[in-house]
Parts: C-alpha cells; structure tokens; sequence
C-alpha cells in the first residue's frame, strides 16, 4: 500500500498505482498536519510519519478524485479562485469608497455597468478614478471569463 500526502502532485502516483494495481490512499494534507505535527520536515521524515499512520490505522484519507474528473475539479477549482479576484476588486471599490469618507454605495450592485458613472463621480481624483476604472475592466474581463467555464461547464 502507498500512501501520499495530498498536494498537487499526486495525480500521476495515483495513476501509476491504480496501473500496477498496488492498494494507494491519498491523505488529508491539513489533517495529516495535525496528527503527526512536529518543526522539522523534510522527506525522509514525512515518510516514516506516513508509514506510522498507516500501520496504526489513523491515516486521515482524502477523497481520490477519478482520472476522468480531475479536469473538470481543476477547472472548477479555477473559476473559484477567479470569483475570489473579482470580489477583491469590488472589495476594494467599496474600500476605496469608505477610505475617502464618501456615502456608502448602497445596496444595488455596483458592478453594473449602469451604475459605473455614479460610483466614478465619488472620486474628484483622476488618479483614484483611475484605479477604479481599472478595477471595473477586471471585473468585466474575469465575468467574461467566469461565465464561459460555467457554460462549459454546466
């Protein structure tokens, strides 16, 4: 049986292994962490930490994604990490906003491009204006893109 810490590396040893028919079990990185803890870290000691946990039978698995879904998983994971910038740039819009003392946006939302002008005429500062400009074209680049791995997607 192998057994592997799960980072990002693990998808052709899992693959290797489901080849040659050898048993693999992938382990929850933040748990394995926590189980066996420790300063010092290298190889060879995260592999007699593994073995350990294996033979004692407190081995905290991860769920082995099938070879067929990882594309997908990964693509997903991308969108995620894509709709956590685009909420950056709006946190900062309102940021921005808060920074300069000015009356909160409201509730609607702001990224509507409908509402560009009244969000730009908070700021007198071409260079402020600027930056939210700025802001505003990521968000329409990253909607672009977010959108087309949903359609891909669903």
């Amino acid at each position: 049986m192998i057994g592997v810490e799960c980072i990002f590396t693990w998808y052709w040893i899992a693959d290797l292994c489901a080849e040659k028919g050898i048993p693999f079990v992938l382990g929850h990185a933040l748990y394995m962490k926590a189980i066996h803890g420790g300063k010092a870290k290298n190889d060879r000691i995260d592999s007699a930490k593994i073995a350990a946990l294996l033979r004692g039978g407190t081995f905290p698995m991860a769920y082995i994604y099938p070879r067929e879904m990882r594309p997908t998983r990964d693509l997903i994971r991308r969108r995620n990490y894509l709709v956590r910038k685009r909420a950056d740039l709006i946190s900062h819009i309102q940021n921005t906003n808060s920074q300069y003392n000015h009356e909160p946006f409201g509730r609607c939302n702001i990224t509507h491009k409908c509402r560009r002008e009244e969000v730009l005429g908070h700021f007198e500062d071409p260079d402020v204006q600027m930056s939210m400009e700025v802001d505003f074209a990521l968000i329409d680049q990253l909607n672009v893109q977010i959108r087309a791995m949903e359609k891909h997607v669903y």
